[in-house]
C-alpha cells in the first residue's frame, strides 16, 4: 500500500470518528448531589475507626485528638503516591487542590479533610508513625461521572491524533502518553533536561532527582539501584530507600511493566515500591489479571518471568501495608506465576518489613525462626520457607549450622524449599568465595538436602552471563559425583536462559572435560 493511499484511508477514518462522536450521546459532567462526610479521629492509638466505607465524592475529616501532631497520607510510605489526582502536583504549594496527603503536621485540636473521587480501596498511614494504618473504601457510583471526558475533549483528542499521524509531525509528546497528569508532566520535564553524559560513578543521583532520572534512562534501573546501594553508607539508608522509590517510578515511566523485572531488592526494595506506586496509581488493582501481560510479557522465558512476577509480589506487599495475608490473596488473582508472586511477598516481609530506617513495619516476623511460615495458610508454606532462611540468618547471627538444624525441624515435605533457601543465602554471603559456600552447605545432611543447598548456592552466582566462570568453577570444586552432576545440571539449565546464542560453544568449553558433551546437549 502506497504512503499516499495510506494517508487517504486515515483521513476517511478520521472523519468517520468525528461523525460517530457527533452522533454519540453527550456526556454531561455532574457531581453526586449532597456528598456525605465521615470523621476519623487520630488518637494516641492510631486511626479510629481504622476502616470506613464511603461513596465517590464523600469527604473524610481527620480530627487530631492526640496530644501531639499527626500527618495522615496515602500509602505507600514515605512517598504517598498511590492516591493522587491526575491533574495536580504532589503537595504543590501553588495549587489549592492537593493529593491525599496532609503535606504537613496537623497540630492537636485541628483537622484535615479530603474528598475522595476515585473508587477503590485506599490504604493510609500516619507519616510520623507509619505503624498507624487505616483503609478508605470508596464505593463507585454510576451517577458520578465528573471525571469522564466530554464530547469536546474526545473530539479535540481525535484532532490532535489525526494531525500527528497524517502530517507525520514530531511524536515526542506521545513518548509518555500512557502516563497521567502530574506524573506525566514531571517525567516530561526530567526528559527535557536529560543529561546523556552523566557518569556511571555519579554521586549526584543521591541528591538531585534530575541526575537520578538521567542515570536511570542511560544505565537502567538495575545499575542505578546498585550505585545507590554503594552510596547509601555515605548518605544514609533511608535516603537510599526514598531515591529507590523514584528509580522505580522513572523506570516504569520509561519502560512500562519491564520495570518489575529490572528492579532489585537493594535499598529495602524501594525500586519495587516505586514501580508499584506508578503502576497502581494509573491502573488500579481491579485489572491486575488483565494487565499481567503488560507487567510480565508472555514472551519472557521462565527465568525472567519469575523475576518479574517476584517483583510484583514485593510491590503487592508494600501496597497492602505489610498485611501478608492480604498480599498473598492478591497474588492468587494472577492466572499464572502465583508461586513467584508469593516469593516476592515473603522476601519483602523480611527485607522491607524490618527496615526501620525506611519506615516500614511488619507484624509477621519475630524471634521464632519459623514465623510467618507457621501462621499462613498451608498452600503458602512452601513458598514461605523458600525465603525464610534469610530471617533465620538474622536470628542465628549467620550460624549456618543452626539454620540447617531449623530446616530439619519442619515437615520433611518443605525441606527442599528450606535448604534451597539456605543455599541461596550461602551464595549471597559468599559471592566470590566458592569454597566457603560449599563448606557452609556442609552443615546440611549428606543427602538430597545438601545437594539442594549446593544447587541453590551455585545458581545464586549465575544470575547474569558474567557469572558463568564462577558457576562452572563452583561445580568443578565438588568431589561427590551426585553433587557435581546436580551442580552442572543446574548451571547448564540456567545457561540456556541467559547465555547469548553465539556464546554456547565457548561456554561449554569451560566445563570439565567429562561434562562438555552434556553441556552441548542443552543447546
Amino acid at each position: 500500500m502506497t504512503q499516499k493511499r495510506s494517508k487517504f484511508l486515515i483521513v476517511i477514518l478520521f472523519f468517520l470518528i468525528i461523525y460517530l462522536l457527533i452522533q454519540a450521546e453527550p456526556i454531561f459532567a455532574h457531581e453526586k448531589e449532597g456528598p456525605g462526610t465521615t470523621v476519623i479521629h487520630m488518637t494516641q492509638n492510631g486511626f479510629e475507626p481504622k476502616e470506613v466505607t464511603i461513596e465517590q465524592g464523600d469527604t473524610v475529616i481527620f480530627e487530631n485528638r492526640d496530644t501531639k501532631g499527626r500527618w495522615p497520607a496515602s500509602n505507600i510510605h514515605p512517598t504517598h503516591r498511590l492516591y493522587q489526582d491526575n491533574d495536580i502536583e504532589m503537595c504543590g504549594r501553588e495549587s489549592k487542590t492537593i493529593p491525599f496527603d496532609a503535606c504537613d503536621v496537623i497540630p492537636p485540636g485541628e483537622s484535615y479533610s479530603f474528598s475522595f473521587i476515585h473508587a477503590g480501596e485506599w490504604g493510609l498511614h500516619d507519616h510520623l508513625s507509619p505503624n498507624f494504618k487505616g483503609t478508605i473504601i470508596v464505593l463507585a457510583l454510576e451517577s458520578y461521572s465528573n471525571r469522564e471526558p466530554s464530547i469536546l475533549d474526545r473530539l479535540w483528542s481525535a484532532i490532535k491524533s489525526f494531525f500527528r499521524i497524517v502530517l507525520f509531525l514530531d511524536r515526542s509528546d506521545d513518548r509518555f502518553a500512557s502516563l497521567s497528569g502530574a506524573f506525566k508532566v514531571e517525567i516530561e520535564e526530567f526528559d527535557k533536561n536529560y543529561n546523556p553524559s552523566i557518569s556511571k560513578s555519579s554521586q549526584e543521583i543521591f541528591t538531585d532527582k534530575s541526575s537520578l532520572f538521567s542515570y536511570v534512562k542511560k544505565f537502567g534501573a538495575n545499575d542505578t539501584i546498585k550505585q545507590l546501594h554503594n552510596l547509601e553508607y555515605n548518605y544514609g539508608f533511608a535516603f537510599c530507600h526514598n531515591n529507590a522509590h523514584d528509580v522505580g517510578r522513572f523506570s516504569y515511566a520509561l519502560e512500562g511493566g519491564e520495570a518489575f523485572q529490572k528492579c532489585s531488592a537493594e535499598c529495602h526494595s524501594g525500586c519495587y515500591h516505586g514501580a508499584t506506586e506508578a503502576y497502581f496509581r494509573d491502573r488500579g488493582l481491579a485489572n491486575l489479571i488483565e494487565d499481567l501481560a503488560l507487567l510480565c510479557d508472555e514472551s519472557l522465558n521462565a527465568f525472567f518471568s519469575h523475576q518479574c512476577i517476584h517483583g510484583i509480589g514485593h510491590g503487592l506487599m508494600a501496597w497492602a501495608d505489610y498485611d501478608i495475608h492480604s498480599a498473598l490473596k492478591n497474588c492468587d488473582q494472577l492466572p499464572q506465576g502465583s508461586e513467584s508472586c508469593y516469593s516476592g511477598v515473603f522476601m519483602e516481609n523480611i527485607v522491607g518489613g524490618l527496615a526501620a530506617d525506611s519506615g516500614h513495619f511488619t507484624e509477621y516476623l519475630s524471634d521464632d525462626p519459623h514465623m510467618p511460615c507457621n501462621v499462613v495458610d498451608e498452600k503458602y508454606t512452601g513458598a514461605c520457607y523458600f525465603y525464610q532462611t534469610s530471617r533465620m540468618i538474622q536470628i542465628f547471627s549467620g550460624d549456618f549450622s543452626k539454620v540447617a538444624a531449623a530446616c530439619l525441624e519442619i515437615d520433611p515435605k518443605y525441606h527442599t524449599q528450606c535448604f534451597s533457601s539456605m543455599g541461596r543465602d550461602v551464595g549471597g554471603l559468599n559471592p566470590t568465595n566458592n569454597q566457603n559456600a560449599i563448606a557452609a552447605c556442609g552443615y546440611a545432611p549428606e543427602d538430597l538436602n545438601r545437594i539442594t543447598c549446593l544447587t541453590g548456592a551455585v545458581q545464586n552466582t549465575f544470575w547474569v552471563a558474567q557469572g558463568q566462570d564462577q558457576a562452572l568453577s563452583f561445580c568443578a570444586l565438588l568431589n561427590d559425583s551426585d553433587e557435581k552432576d546436580a551442580c552442572y545440571t543446574m548451571v547448564f539449565s540456567r545457561a540456556t536462559q541467559i547465555i547469548e546464542t553465539g556464546d554456547f560453544q565457548n561456554f561449554c568449553s569451560k566445563a570439565e572435560e567429562d561434562y562438555v558433551s552434556q553441556c552441548l546437549e542443552y543447546f
